[in-house]
């Protein structure tokens, strides 16, 4: 026996979850801007580590 409940849930179940993948995808795009700002503004000046 299932409920109108039961069927919602299984209906959201099917949908995508945006939200999360925004999330995950914003998370994403500014670890690279940050890698990149690091790489550019302070490695390439300071140069290549040597001995």
């Amino acid at each position: 026996m299932t409920s109108d409940l039961d069927s919602g849930r299984e209906h959201r179940g099917e949908e995508h979850p945006r939200g999360t993948l925004a999330v995950v995808a914003l998370y994403g795009v500014l670890f690279v801007l940050g890698w990149f700002a690091i790489y550019l503004f302070i490695y390439l000046p300071r140069g290549p580590v040597t001995r």
